[in-house]
């Protein structure tokens, strides 16, 4: 972290670190942070609410996530990036006796990157891979591995729990009500939630540097304990010589997080007898797959294979994640021809099945394996209508995205808009709205026809009125700056939107020409 400046943090945080990655990659807040470098007075005080949206797992339970309003994310990443010197400190003094590195994902200096936060950070050469010097250490060997987390972390952090760690549970309320930098940061973060102090946002990257300031203080009375474990975000492996140090542990790890109100999950505590492999068993099963076949490339039966065998794999252990890790590795390699369309169809097909894949697809299928258009529209099509079934307005929002991307129309919207805007406006579901606002304003299908999207405007118009903090974006968006007040009209005045350039620029003709 010593590597990041203070404004290297606050760029990371605000202009990258704005919106979850689980959403359509439509939205960006670089825009955003420029027009903050431009403003002389700070955003108004007060409490707002948030923006809520569900993405599904791959253990098929949804998490749900949010949006901050902009004006109060960018006051937090601005008192981060104020007091980064003293948070640093806090940090070097919750860490720097530890042998290794216990914490293993949390922000940092990216090469050629401005983002400081990855959720799939993994570089041994960098952080080492302390699991290996845990299986013998100076206390002996260790025969079991405890694996542990806390219930709901990010939802159950206590805002007020941040100065606790950061000076201490009695200074802290010793000096509750003064204006110290801490409590401004605490004050920040509940001023995000309406003003509620239990929870922290999931999807701000600003949220993964503050669970650290408290976790790591917890890393650091375990450690001094003797304990020899690695982190996580929130997921603990403990490596210990007997069940009676695995008890005790859990024991020492739950006291811990009590002091900071956070509980332990007991149903997904295990202990595991150990030697059992580095990397998990079914990374290795896949390990030599797929076959490199007499031609130097992956074959259509070599893919064949590999993908039934990922499939069987998360079928038996649950771990639909291996799915997520089979995509991203035949994404690497050298596929035939005939392996690109089977390898396309089948994840495809999988994506269908498991939605919670549909945020792979352009990056992991689409683009390498050269996927048509129309065989995107038959994706799009297919899971739209078995979205409304269920309504699940994340896959919506997708086969969406991709009709916006691709530039195709969606069979719903053409065959009957009025039925589908309906549902969409009847979901209250701020992306879909979003998401279908920005498709009728990119389609060249409508370009000279306005009435599709009136709807939406119209909608956009009531909720600016009875509820703006939980749809800020699709009505800031949807409508004109006369339309707004406040911050919000000086903004949309000076021309920031949080939509991407190139999908903002094919809609800016539409919306003037109205």
């Amino acid at each position: 972290m010593d590597e990041i400046s203070s404004d290297e943090l606050y760029e990371g945080l605000l202009a990258y670190g704005f919106f979850a990655e689980k959403l359509p990659p439509v939205f960006t807040a670089v825009p955003f942070f420029d027009y903050c470098k431009t403003i002389s007075d700070p955003f108004e005080s007060g409490w707002h609410e948030y923006i809520s949206f569900r993405a599904m797992r791959n253990i098929s339970i949804p998490r749900f996530m949010g949006i901050p309003n902009p004006f109060k994310y960018q006051r937090l990443c601005s008192e981060l990036r104020d007091n980064w010197d003293k948070i640093c400190d806090h940090f070097h003094t919750q860490t720097d006796g530890h042998g290794y590195r216990v914490s293993r994902i949390h922000i940092r200096k990216e090469y050629g990157e401005k983002r400081i936060f990855e959720m799939n950070y993994k570089n041994w050469r960098v952080d080492g891979n302390p699991e290996s010097d845990l299986l013998i250490h100076d206390k002996g060997t260790s025969r079991f591995l405890v694996k542990a987390d806390v219930s709901t972390c990010f939802p159950s952090i206590y805002t007020h729990s941040i100065p606790w760690a950061l000076v201490g549970k009695e200074k802290a309320k010793q000096t509750v009500h003064d204006e110290t930098w801490y409590n401004r940061i605490d004050h920040a973060c509940s001023d995000m939630r309406n003003g509620e102090t239990h929870g922290l946002l999931i999807g701000p990257h600003s949220s993964n540097l503050l669970s650290e300031l408290i976790l790591t203080v917890v890393d650091k009375k375990l450690y001094d304990m003797g304990y020899r474990y690695a982190r996580s975000i929130d997921d603990y492996d403990c490596y210990v010589s007997s069940h009676d140090e695995a008890q005790r542990f859990l024991r020492d790890l739950e006291e811990a997080l009590r002091e900071f109100d956070l509980p332990l999950n007991h149903k997904k505590t295990k202990v595991i007898e150990l030697p059992i492999g580095m990397e998990k068993n079914w990374k290795h099963r896949l390990s030599d797959l797929p076959k490199i076949g007499k031609s130097g490339m992956v074959e259509y039966p070599q893919v064949n294979t590999f993908i039934d065998t990922a499939l069987m794999l998360a079928t038996e252990t649950g771990d639909f994640a291996i799915i997520n890790y089979a995509i991203k590795k035949l994404k690497g390699l050298n596929l035939s021809d005939n392996g690109k369309k089977l390898a396309a169809k089948r994840f495809m097909h999988m994506a269908v099945l498991y939605p919670y894949l549909l945020h792979l697809m352009e990056e992991y299928v689409f683009n390498p394996y050269g996927v048509t258009t129309s065989d995107i529209k038959a994706l799009s099509d297919t899971i739209y209508r078995n979205a409304l079934g269920l309504n699940d307005c994340e896959s919506l929002c997708y086969s969406i995205y991709f009709a916006i991307r691709y530039n195709f129309v969606l069979d719903e919207f053409e065959n009957d808009y009025v039925t589908a805007q309906d549902y969409v406006i009847k979901s209250k579901d701020c992306i879909l709205l979003i998401m279908t606002w920005i498709y009728f304003m990119k389609q060249n299908h409508w370009k000279r026809d306005a009435t599709q999207v009136k709807p939406l405007n119209k909608v956009a118009m009531e909720l600016k009125t009875t509820d703006m903090d939980r749809y800020w974006l699709f009505c800031y968006e949807a409508l004109k700056w006369g339309s707004l007040s406040g911050q919000w009209r000086s903004m949309k005045q000076a021309g920031i939107s949080f939509i991407k350039e190139e999908i903002v620029d094919s809609a800016e003709a539409k919306t003037e020409s109205k």
